[in-house]
C-alpha cells in the first residue's frame, strides 16, 4: 500500500465525524454528526438524549451490558415470530439434519433486528497504522473510515441452533398455558429479560465509505452488511478509540449516600472518592491493611507530614486544572488540604481526608468535605473525573494512548449551579484535552446531553443536535431522530446569529419543550399562561415554551421551528395597513383602524411571508382551517392565530388588548356599576378604577355602539396607553377569580394545541 504512517502532525490525525444508531430503544435510525470539540444533545423529556449516550457506551463496553429492552420496539414482532418457530422444534437442531437454508434465513432475520452502532472517522493519511484494520481499499489515501458494532445473539447457524434449543427448552413447560398467566418465558423477549447473556456479544466489522454518510452524495440509510462479512478483533478498535462516561448523579448531599467512611460517621464525599481513586492509580499506593501494633504509631506519626506533602505535590497539578471551571470564587473555599489519618490499616483506603481552608490564612482551620456546599463538591468531583479520564488515556497499561478520546457526560446540570453551566462545555473540553506538544496528534471530543438552557446556549447552533420525538399514529411504535441544528438556517447567517443571541439572552427553553407558543408582546406573555392554567388543564400539564419574540417577528425563527417539528402556536396581531401618500406624494402603507377591509391589507410579516400568505384583509376575517395551520411532510404543524371580528360580523380588533376588551364588554360595564359599592360577604372586592383600567372602563361606558367603541379603543391604544400596567391589573383580577374570557382567536388556538399534544401522547404510548 502506498500510504505510510507519519510520526507527527500539527492537527489530530483521526477524529470521530459521526455515529449512526439503528434499532436501539426508540432510536430506530439516527445519525449524529460529532463536532471536533464539543457536541451538545438537546431535546424534550424522554426524546432519546440519554439513550444516545448509553448506546455508545454499551457498544464500546468491555462486557455484555445489553438487555432485551435495548432492542427497538418495532423489532419485537419479528423476534417473537422467530421464537414461535423455535417452540415447534421436536429435537435439538444441532444434532439433527435440517434445512440449512432455513436456518441461514432465520440468522439473517435475527441479525437484521439487532441494534447496531456505526462509527465514522475522518482519518488523515498519516493515521494509516491506526485505521488499517478497517480500511476497505488497497488505494486508501486518507478520508472516511467506517466501523460497525452489532449485537449478535448468534453469529453462525450453529450458534443460532443452540440458542433456539435453549429457548425451546425454557418455553416447553409453559407453552400450552394461557399467556395471560405470564408464565416465564412468554416469548423470546421475555426469555432475554431473564437470560440477558443469551443476547450474545458485540462484534466489529469494517464498512465501505462509499456507502456511508460521509460519501458524496451521502447514503440515505445505513449500509447492509454482507452475510459473508468477517468480524475484526475489537482490541484493534480500542487502539483507535477510548470512551469514558459520566452519568448524571443526584442526591449527593444526603447522609444516606451509599459510600461512607469505614472509620467515621460521615459519608465520604464523591470528590474524596475521586481523589482516592486517582491517588491509587497514579501514586502506586497499595491499599492492603496493616496490623494495629503500638510501635507502628510513632513511625506513622513521623511520616504523616511528609506523606501529606507528597500527596499534595502529586495532586496539585490536576487541582490547578480543575480550577479552570471557575472555582474558587471569593466566597468559596480557597484551598484544598490533604491530611492522612493515623490508622495503620487505612492509610489511603477511605482515609485521605480532603479538607478545605476557607480564607487561605489560618493554617489550622479546616473544614471536612461534607460541610462544604454541595454545588462546590459536585463541581470538583465532576472536574476531577474529567482530569482523571485524560490522565488514564495518556497512561494506558500498555501501548500508546488511543487516537480518539470520546467523553460522554449525561446531564451535567445535575452537578452544576447555573453560573457554572454556561462555561462548562468549553472548560470541560479543555480538561480532557492534552496540552503537551507530543500529544498534539490526539483528538479529544466531548458529547454532552442536557436539559438546561444555560448550558445548551453556551454553544452556538453548529454544535447542537436536537433529539426529536417523531409524531406517530396511534398504536405505532414511538421513535426519535436527531436533527443537526448546524444546518437549520441553511446559508442565512444573519438569522442564525439573531437566533443564537436571542436564545442566549432570553434563556429560551424551546429546545426542551413539548410545544411552543409565540406571543406578540408582554400582555400576551403574562395572560396567556394564566388562561391556560385556568381553562386548559391538560395543556397546563405539558412543558410549553413561551417566546415573547413578537408574533410579527416569529418568521425569523421559522427555519428552526420547522426543523424541530414540535406543535407550535403563533399568536400575532393582524397589523392592518392602508395605502396612503406621504408628504412627498409617495405611496406608503400606514397603520390604521380596520374600517374598509376590501381596500386594507395585512401588514404582518409572519402572516404574509410564512402562512397563510394572504395580504388582502377581508380574506382573513373568517379563516378556514387550511389558512390557520401550516404543516410539512414529516409531521410538524404550526397553528397561526390573529384577531378576528368580535363577535362574528362585528367590529374587528387589531390587537390583543382591544380584542380582550371587546370580548369582555359586560365585565367592564359590571365593574363600572359596582364602583363605590361594598362587596357582598364572601365575594372579592371590585377593582379600584385607577390608571389604564379607569380609561378603558370610561370608554366602554361612553360608547354603547360596538363599532364606535372599536374605533375609540384603537385611538386609545395608539396613544400613550400603559399596556403593561393594564395587563398586570387584568392578571390580578383573573387570579382573584373574575370571569374574564380569553379572546376566541387565542382560545381556539390553545384548544388546537391541547388536542395536538393529546394525540401525540397517545401515539407515544
Amino acid at each position: 500500500m502506498s500510504a505510510q504512517p507519519q510520526k507527527s502532525s500539527a492537527t489530530p490525525k483521526v477524529s470521530l465525524a459521526c455515529v449512526e444508531l439503528s434499532r436501539f430503544r426508540r432510536l430506530t435510525q439516527a445519525l449524529v454528526n460529532i463536532d471536533k470539540k464539543t457536541t451538545v444533545l438537546v431535546g424534550a423529556n424522554n426524546s432519546g438524549k440519554t439513550s444516545t449516550l448509553i448506546a455508545i457506551r454499551n457498544f464500546l463496553a468491555a462486557g455484555q451490558v445489553f438487555g432485551a429492552f435495548d432492542i427497538s420496539l418495532d423489532q419485537w414482532p419479528a423476534l417473537r415470530a422467530l421464537g414461535e418457530e423455535w417452540e415447534t422444534l421436536a429435537e435439538d437442531p444441532a444434532s439433527a439434519a435440517g434445512d440449512v437454508a432455513k436456518w441461514e434465513g432465520q440468522l439473517a432475520a435475527l441479525l437484521a433486528s439487532m441494534p447496531t452502532l456505526d462509527l465514522w472517522f475522518d482519518a488523515q493519511i498519516g493515521s494509516y497504522n491506526l485505521v488499517a484494520p478497517f480500511i476497505t481499499s488497497l488505494n486508501w489515501s486518507g478520508g472516511p473510515v467506517g466501523v460497525r458494532l452489532r449485537l449478535e445473539p448468534a453469529s453462525s447457524v450453529e450458534g443460532l441452533q443452540r440458542l433456539a434449543w435453549r429457548y425451546r427448552e425454557a418455553r416447553q413447560p409453559v407453552k400450552d398455558l394461557n399467556k395471560e398467566a405470564h408464565a416465564w418465558p412468554v416469548d423470546l423477549i421475555d426469555y432475554w429479560l431473564r437470560h440477558a447473556a443469551d443476547l450474545g456479544s458485540v462484534l466489529v466489522y469494517k464498512l465501505d465509505p462509499a456507502q456511508g454518510p460521509l460519501a458524496n452524495p451521502p447514503a440515505g440509510a445505513p449500509q447492509i452488511l454482507s452475510s459473508q462479512a468477517a468480524a475484526i478483533d475489537r482490541t484493534k478498535l480500542s487502539k483507535l478509540l477510548r470512551v469514558d462516561f459520566v452519568a448524571a448523579q443526584r442526591g449527593l448531599g444526603t447522609e444516606e449516600a451509599e459510600t461512607r467512611s469505614t472509620s467515621g460517621t460521615h459519608r465520604v464525599g464523591l470528590f474524596s472518592n475521586q481523589l482516592l481513586k486517582y491517588a491509587r492509580q497514579h501514586l502506586s499506593v497499595a491499599t492492603a491493611g496493616q496490623s494495629h501494633q503500638p510501635e507502628l504509631i510513632g513511625a506513622i506519626a513521623k511520616a504523616q507530614l511528609e506523606l501529606d506533602a507528597r500527596i499534595k505535590a502529586a495532586l496539585t497539578p490536576s487541582i490547578e486544572d480543575v480550577k479552570k471551571l471557575g472555582y474558587p470564587t471569593l466566597h468559596d473555599p480557597q484551598e484544598i488540604h490533604f491530611r492522612t489519618r493515623i490508622q495503620a490499616g487505612d492509610l489511603l483506603d477511605h482515609s485521605t481526608a480532603v479538607q478545605y481552608r476557607l480564607d487561605g490564612q489560618h493554617a489550622d482551620v479546616y473544614l471536612p468535605e461534607y460541610s462544604i456546599g454541595l454545588g462546590y463538591q459536585n463541581l470538583q468531583s465532576l472536574s476531577y473525573q474529567l482530569v482523571s479520564f485524560r490522565d488514564a488515556r495518556l497512561k494506558p497499561p500498555e501501548g500508546s494512548p488511543a487516537a480518539v478520546h470520546l467523553v460522554l457526560v449525561e446531564e451535567p446540570e445535575a452537578h452544576l449551579h447555573v453560573q457554572v453551566q454556561r462555561i462548562f462545555p468549553r472548560r470541560a473540553s479543555e480538561l480532557i484535552s492534552p496540552t503537551a506538544p507530543e500529544h498534539a496528534h490526539l483528538s479529544s471530543q466531548l458529547i454532552i446531553s442536557t436539559h438546561a438552557s444555560h448550558l445548551a446556549h453556551a454553544e452556538n447552533f453548529d454544535r447542537l443536535r436536537y433529539v426529536r420525538r417523531i409524531p406517530v399514529a396511534v398504536g405505532a411504535m414511538p421513535c426519535s431522530d436527531i436533527i443537526d441544528l448546524a444546518t437549520a438556517f441553511g446559508t442565512d447567517k444573519e438569522t442564525k446569529t439573531f437566533a443564537e443571541r436571542y436564545f442566549r439572552v432570553q434563556h429560551t427553553d424551546l429546545l426542551f419543550a413539548d410545544a411552543a407558543i409565540f406571543v406578540e408582546g408582554a400582555a400576551e406573555r403574562m395572560l396567556v399562561p394564566l388562561f391556560i392554567e385556568r381553562d386548559f388543564h391538560e395543556l397546563d400539564k405539558r412543558y410549553i415554551s413561551f417566546l415573547d419574540l413578537g408574533g410579527r417577528h416569529a418568521h425569523r425563527l421559522r427555519p428552526l421551528v420547522e426543523r424541530l417539528g414540535i406543535p407550535t402556536v403563533v399568536i400575532t396581531d393582524i397589523d392592518p395597513v392602508e395605502l396612503t401618500q406621504d408628504a412627498k406624494g409617495n405611496l406608503v402603507r400606514k397603520a390604521a383602524a380596520i374600517v374598509d377591509t376590501k381596500v386594507q391589507e395585512c401588514g404582518n410579516d409572519t402572516l404574509n411571508g410564512w402562512h397563510p400568505k394572504k395580504k388582502e384583509l377581508h380574506l382573513l376575517a373568517e379563516p378556514a382551517e387550511a389558512d390557520q395551520i401550516w404543516t410539512n411532510g414529516s409531521g410538524g404543524r404550526v397553528r397561526f392565530a390573529w384577531q378576528v371580528p368580535v363577535p362574528k360580523g362585528g367590529p374587528w380588533p387589531s390587537s390583543f388588548e382591544d380584542s380582550l376588551i371587546l370580548t369582555n364588554i359586560d365585565w367592564f360595564k359590571d365593574i363600572a356599576q359596582k364602583k363605590g359599592q361594598k362587596p357582598v360577604e364572601g365575594e372579592v372586592a371590585p377593582p379600584k378604577l385607577v390608571g389604564p383600567l379607569r380609561v378603558v372602563v370610561e370608554i366602554v361606558v361612553a360608547q354603547p355602539d360596538a363599532g364606535e367603541l372599536s374605533g375609540a379603543l384603537h385611538a386609545m391604544l395608539r396613544k400613550k396607553f400603559a399596556k403593561a400596567e393594564f395587563a398586570t391589573t387584568m392578571f390580578e383580577r383573573i387570579s382573584l377569580g373574575d370571569k374574564v374570557t380569553c379572546p376566541a382567536y387565542i382560545a381556539d388556538s390553545l384548544t388546537w394545541l391541547e388536542k395536538e399534544l393529546a394525540s401525540s401522547k397517545k401515539g407515544n404510548i
